[in-house]
């Protein structure tokens, strides 16, 4: 009770309301910026916030509160500009088809709304288990924590909805792709893994951009109702939903409890988790707004997990709450067991602030949506000349090299295959992402308990048994047949025969994937440094059942002679179908994309980024509209250049290569 009115004493003094509210709106105003993310934000935060706050129990509490809402608005970029970070993949997904359909105002409206009541839901939650959660914290080790990631890998068949074999495959090979340069497997880029931010913009972000770059109309439909009361309408349907959003608020405080999970993992187990309640699932991934709050209000109450190790055991359960720890050794606070005893107060203070704060961006996020989602209805030429360029800046700030450009660009290429051949994009993403834990934890558990060991610990095998019945369950409950084509819901848009079933995408797309997956494998199997895993590692395994799969895609494809592609494919679709002047608009697209490649290896990716702002609106808008376009979007990608870039991130731009070149051979 001692703790309780301690911390109920910082709720009357000023300088704790000055410091959270600052707080808030600094993470309000950072997280909606594109390329940002909450550990980013905190970290710049960080020594401000040490050397500024005096008081240990408000500068903890003020790191914590960055970490707490961040992930409430930066889903306004994903929705409305076609640009997802880690944690918004599913928002994005989901939620830029809403805003497609000019429902982006009450998107937001449901968003925010979820999010505060995830928020709070979860700060409840973490006060209620903390004096018991060491236990359940303790009994999740490396097995424990591998097995739930494979529960995540049963979750695939429902991502995999309307093409179950290519779905399947798309996730084998984003598991490949994430062992890539893991420690000389693999090796195309020995010691250096495929970043996470780069490949979800190439594979996800920047087709859709292209996409609308090429339709050059606004996001939403003519006619979109932006206004404030349509935000209110979003608002009542996520409070209509509060059983759903209660359900999928306790799930997110579970997977955030676990450390090692990561908002990408929570993302996407709460989306396909929050599926398998829902009857009617024939608008997953063509705009559904419960998929959407499946995320968000997993997403906000996941930080209240993975502050139940941190401040019970002084074991981080996110990198944001890393900062929080390594912010409590200069305050003078042990963390761990100290904060449910001697600091007490503020544990308490700091589950209040998170409540209390998801309640104040909530209700910031509902003041302001009608305004930002007046976005969706300018036409996207002028929109796309800014995001495309800090997608590609973001990417190299990702990497600190020209390879995060590199991969982006190439993703796409395959992005855009995917999306157009009916290939599902999410279950790649999900491999990719799951595919590390497994591994790493798996190899660990070994170490330390032997293979049987591992698999007999009880937590363990319970994980694995419930996974295996769960993926059978949801096998014999899809929709979906397990060969593409052969439900009668299949359109068969043509029938081929001869060479021009050879030559067709439905074999020429498996044939090249396969024999990508072959080289791969041959490299493995070439690896002095992996020679006793040779047979028995991940990359083999991986491999040979991608292989299996893909001649069971090609001999489907042979035997039913046809081009097509399910209507119930869980992807985004190409909008721009049918449209007028694509192909000059493509090539005009493809024309600003090769600028910027010439002008950022010529004289750098700062005046890249702005030469493809003014060319942008030049190329594709018509009429007075162009100049005023291209200064307009010139001006901002030149104002982020100079203030988030050079002046907050200190960013070193590498030195153009094609110059230097130039001048080495004069």
């Amino acid at each position: 009770m001692d703790s309780v009115l301690a911390a109920l004493t910082f709720l009357i003094d000023p300088i704790y309301w000055v410091v959270m509210l600052g707080v808030v709106m600094l993470a309000a105003l950072t997280s909606i910026i594109p390329g940002t993310n909450a550990f980013l934000v905190m970290a710049l935060a960080f020594p401000l916030i040490l050397f500024e706050v005096e008081d240990p129990a408000i500068g903890l509490v003020a790191l914590a509160t960055i970490s707490g809402v961040s992930n409430t608005l930066d889903s306004v970029p994903a929705i409305l500009i076609g640009q997802p970070s880690a944690a918004t993949q599913v928002t994005f997904l989901e939620g830029h088809q809403l805003a497609r359909q000019g429902k982006a105002a009450h998107t937001l409206g449901a968003v925010y709304t979820a999010s505060a009541i995830g928020g709070i839901t979860g700060a409840i939650i973490l006060m209620l288990l903390i004096p018991v959660a060491r236990p359940w914290v303790l009994s999740f080790g490396f097995a424990e924590i591998g097995s739930t990631a494979i529960f995540g890998i049963a979750l695939i068949v429902i991502l995999c909805r309307g093409a179950m074999v290519k779905g399947l495959i798309a996730a084998l090979i984003g598991m490949l792709l994430a062992i890539i340069g893991d420690y000389g497997r693999l090796t195309v880029d020995p010691f250096v893994r495929m970043p996470l931010i780069p490949f979800v913009l190439g594979l996800f972000a920047l087709p859709e951009l292209i996409d609308l770059m090429i339709s050059r109309q606004p996001v939403a439909i003519k006619g979109a109702d932006v206004s404030k009361k349509e935000v209110l309408h979003g608002a009542r349907y996520a409070i209509s939903r509060w059983k759903m959003i209660l359900r999928q608020s306790a799930f997110g405080v579970l997977l955030g409890a676990i450390p090692g999970i990561g908002s990408s993992v929570v993302d996407w187990l709460s989306y396909a988790f929050g599926i398998t309640f829902t009857k009617d699932r024939s608008l997953f991934g063509k705009g559904s707004l419960d998929g959407v709050l499946f995320a968000e209000s997993a997403q906000n109450a996941k930080e209240a997990g993975a502050a139940l190790p941190t401040l019970s055991l002084g074991i981080p359960g996110a990198p944001t709450w890393a900062l929080v720890v390594t912010a409590m050794i200069p305050y003078g606070i042990a963390p761990g067991p100290e904060m449910l005893g001697r600091n007490a107060h503020i544990t308490i203070l700091l589950v209040m602030t998170l409540a209390l704060s998801n309640l104040f961006i909530a209700i910031l996020g509902l003041g302001m949506t009608g305004y930002i989602s007046r976005l969706t209805t300018i036409k996207y030429p002028i929109i796309g000349s800014v995001v495309i360029p800090l997608v590609l800046l973001s990417a190299f700030v990702d990497t600190t090299s020209w390879r995060g450009i590199q991969i982006v660009l190439g993703v796409s290429v395959m992005g855009l295959v995917m999306k157009k051949y009916g290939w599902p994009r999410p279950p790649m993403i999900l491999g990719f992402i799951l595919e590390p834990i497994i591994e790493k934890n798996f190899l660990s558990a070994f170490s330390l308990y032997g293979f049987q060991g591992t698999f007999t610990r009880p937590l363990t095998f319970s994980i694995l048994m419930i996974s295996l019945l769960f993926g059978f369950y949801l096998l014999r409950n899809t929709r979906t047949q397990i060969l593409d084509g052969a439900s009668s819901k299949v359109p068969i848009n043509k029938r081929l025969r001869g060479m021009k079933l050879l030559f067709s995408p439905s074999i020429i797309i498996p044939v090249v994937t396969m024999i990508g997956v072959t080289i791969l494998l041959m490299d493995h199997l070439r690896n002095p440094l992996r020679e006793e895993l040779r047979f028995t590692g991940f990359p083999f395994w991986l491999s040979v059942f991608a292989i299996a799969l893909l001649l069971v895609e090609i001999g489907t494809s042979v035997k039913q002679k046809r081009v097509g592609a399910s209507t119930f494919l869980m992807d985004l679709g190409i909008v721009s179908s049918g449209a007028q002047g694509l192909k000059l608009s493509a090539i005009k697209v493809l024309l600003l994309f090769a600028g910027f490649l010439l002008v950022g290896t010529t004289m750098g990716l700062n005046w890249a980024a702005l030469a493809f702002a003014f060319m942008g609106p030049i190329l594709l808008l018509d009429g007075r509209n162009r100049i005023f376009g291209a200064m307009l979007t010139t001006l901002c990608v030149g104002v982020f250049i100079y203030t988030i870039l050079d002046n907050l991130l200190f960013v070193i731009y590498p030195e153009p290569f094609l110059r230097e070149l130039i001048f080495s051979v004069g």
